[in-house]
């Protein structure tokens, strides 16, 4: 039974991200879809069923290609499970999401006096549980193994028995540190990551900032790295092809990150050139002056450079002076930053070039 309603469940789960792996989402759009669209059916059954692992694996296998299809570098999903301030995207984990679940129901039913039934099941059950010949359902074992593995906490306290405590502790175990936060531990990540998820920054701007810093867009020296390619040099100006070259330095694209230094310093009067660097290479302002504008141009900085094969000021800053507009229409608190700093009149920037 348990068996035959998980592969009816899976095989719709996967047929329903194949039916939208064509739709026009980000990446970030395709982690929203996965979590509140996708993977919602699944939850019903995780309550009364425990997940085998080989279904789990499916799933597993499913949601990568269809939120890297189109990548040619990727993450592991390990990074996308954590938390935005921590280097991930909050990808729901299909196989802690589900012994979550069920673990709540379990732990609800062994602590309801009311249901003589379930009182009497854990009475007859728990002593075969605990022992090393049980012929019980290696499901139902495993699941009692982490029962017994939470804080004492959890397990007697009816606050801590829910859904989210529980997901949040199985979490915990498996805490992993972006490969990237290795690499350059230097760096301030955690403000990073923060600025990165600032509320109203297009999806789509933040999405190639994701993996801008992640270092996972294919330029050919990181391609020339994996023999995937015979020179390291940029085919548009032969130089050595790296991220920081396709931002700062490649033909035109130096006009724009000379235009948008500019503009960095209208909203920024006081700043350095290592402010400069810090803020449109990193995403991390030295200062909080300001601090929303100035990581927004830089998203769109960034965003545009890497995305744009012909790069034009008059497009970069009518790229700025569309979303800007959008904010406008918003009436929010980061509209009237905007609208102070005189942002939305960029017209007169043109100068710049």
């Amino acid at each position: 039974m348990v068996d035959i309603n998980w592969s009816i469940t899976s095989a719709r789960t996967r047929a329903t991200m194949f039916q939208h792996i064509h739709r026009n989402l980000n990446l970030l759009e395709r982690i929203w879809h996965i979590n509140v669209f996708c993977l919602s059916k699944l939850w019903y059954l995780a309550q009364i069923f425990p997940l085998p692992s080989k279904y789990s694996t499916v799933l597993d296998r499913a949601i990568s290609f269809y939120v890297w299809k189109g990548y040619f570098y990727k993450l592991p999903k390990t990074q996308l499970h954590l938390p935005i301030t921590k280097g991930g995207l909050q990808l729901t984990a299909i196989k802690e999401k589900s012994q979550a679940l069920l673990t709540r129901n379990i732990l609800r039913a062994k602590h309801d006096e009311s249901d003589p039934m379930d009182n009497k099941f854990w009475q007859d059950h728990i002593p075969l549980l605990c022992s090393k010949t049980t012929t019980l359902p290696h499901s139902l074992k495993m699941i009692w193994e982490i029962i017994e593995s939470y804080p004492p906490t959890t397990v007697t306290n009816e606050k801590n028995q829910n859904t989210k405590t529980i997901y949040t502790y199985l979490m915990k175990k498996a805490v992993q540190t972006p490969r990237i936060a290795e690499k350059l531990p230097n760096q301030k990540w955690g403000n990073i990551w923060r600025n990165l998820h600032m509320a109203n920054i297009p999806t789509a701007w933040k999405t190639t900032v994701y993996c801008y810093l992640n270092q996972i867009i294919p330029t050919e020296e990181k391609r020339h790295r994996h023999n995937l390619t015979d020179s390291p040099a940029c085919k548009k100006c032969g130089w050595l092809d790296t991220l920081k070259h396709r931002v700062t330095n490649c033909g035109a694209a130096k006009t724009i990150w000379e235009g948008a230094k500019a503009l960095l310093v209208k909203v920024w009067p006081d700043s350095q050139l290592h402010d400069w660097f810090q803020t449109l290479l990193v995403l991390d302002p030295p200062t909080k002056q300001n601090k929303f504008v100035t990581v927004w141009l830089a998203s769109g900085f960034l965003h545009y450079q890497l995305t744009k094969s012909l790069h034009k000021m008059e497009e970069f800053l009518h790229m700025l002076k569309e979303e800007a507009a959008k904010l406008e229409m918003k009436d929010d608190k980061s509209s009237q930053i905007l609208k102070e700093l005189k942002l939305l009149q960029l017209n007169s920037s043109l100068n710049l070039v």
